[in-house]
């Protein structure tokens, strides 16, 4: 696991249209489109993010990107939260724990930099990436949920939900020198 530079972006973007794809069903085709043209607009969050990528036989196989300032997303999260979007792991490449790998990078991400919080958003059909959340202790942030057509500038028949998670980062003690 590093983070990604210039070189890789398109790589992390074949990984991210396979990875979202199996949504392309679920989705009306004008919420799909529009949010895996989002997803894909790395250059979009770059001043505000750390795009990270898991590698396998020199190969990006998983990617997420990392915000230290969740506000900084623009998707409603309070000032002071870490965050994190776009998580994705190359279809080949799922059950080796690339996802859990990339979660806890940001989880230390987020200690690190002082955060009380770190938060993201999925949507209740993700059932692995929720499932995977849970596990790891995030909780429900139903304050935070929202709709996805407004923030993409699009309209749809079916209403879809963005739901919340947040997880509550334990800060370690540093022992005093001497």
């Amino acid at each position: 696991m590093r983070e990604a530079n210039r070189s890789d972006h398109r790589a992390i973007r074949e990984v991210i249209a396979a990875a979202y794809r199996q949504y392309a069903l679920v989705l009306p085709p004008v919420v799909f489109d529009g949010y895996l043209a989002d997803l894909l607009d790395l250059d979009s969050r770059a001043d505000d993010s750390r795009l990270l990528v898991a590698e396998r036989a020199g190969r990006v196989v998983g990617t997420v990107t990392f915000f230290e300032d969740a506000a900084r997303e623009g998707l409603g999260w309070p000032s002071g939260w870490a965050g994190l979007r776009a998580l994705a792991v190359d279809p080949a490449a799922r059950g080796l724990g690339i996802g859990r790998m990339l979660m806890e990078a940001c989880r230390d991400r987020a200690r690190a930099a002082g955060a009380k919080v770190l938060c993201l958003h999925t949507a209740s059909f993700m059932a692995a990436a929720v499932a995977i959340y849970q596990d790891m202790g995030f909780q429900r942030a139903p304050a935070f949920d929202f709709s996805p057509t407004g923030h993409l500038g699009v309209e749809a028949d079916t209403d879809v939900r963005v739901i919340a998670y947040r997880l509550d980062i334990e800060q370690k003690e540093v022992p005093p020198c001497g």
